[in-house]
């Protein structure tokens, strides 16, 4: 007779064993992105991602911060990574503003690189050159940043 902690011991162990490579990222944690990060992430988003939105995109002269951002899109710390990764963009609603593993396909780099498709003008606007608001241009790094940074899952780390 098998005693029932090894029967519920053995399914908590494979509960715990992750999605592999078509599950959810690994681990428990369920990643509903679908995206396998890599082992150790190169491009974090709070030490990375978040100052290059704070000094081009939502400083206090910026567009996209305050009660009614630009594109209904708040880049501000403690909000931008809520209302980027698997959400929907406001300018083309089929096309999600972050989409985890896929820099392509998301519609923040998009505008960043100035994309074929995109709708409205390439970010931030005015850039290169005289960049409104008082917005920062980005720099090559910094749009590589961000491409990696969504490369390796849009993780909020």
């Amino acid at each position: 007779m098998i005693r029932p902690v090894v029967v519920l011991a053995a399914c908590l162990l494979a509960a715990c064993a992750g999605g592999g490579p078509s599950g959810g990222g690994g681990g428990g944690g369920g990643n509903k992105c679908k995206c396998d990060p890599p082992g150790c992430p190169t491009v974090s988003y709070s030490q990375n991602i978040q100052p290059i939105y704070d000094r081009s995109c939502a400083q206090s002269t910026a567009c996209h911060r305050g009660s009614v951002p630009a594109g209904d899109l708040d880049l501000s710390q403690g909000k931008s990574y809520g209302q980027t990764v698997n959400v929907k963009s406001s300018q083309q609603p089929k096309v999600l503003r972050v989409k985890p593993g896929s820099p392509d396909n998301s519609y923040v780099y998009q505008k960043i690189i100035g994309a074929p498709g995109i709708s409205g003008t390439l970010m931030p606007q005015s850039c290169p050159g005289n960049p409104l608001q008082g917005a920062v241009c980005l720099s090559a790094d910094d749009i590589a940043a961000i491409g990696q940074w969504i490369t390796e899952c849009a993780t909020n780390s």
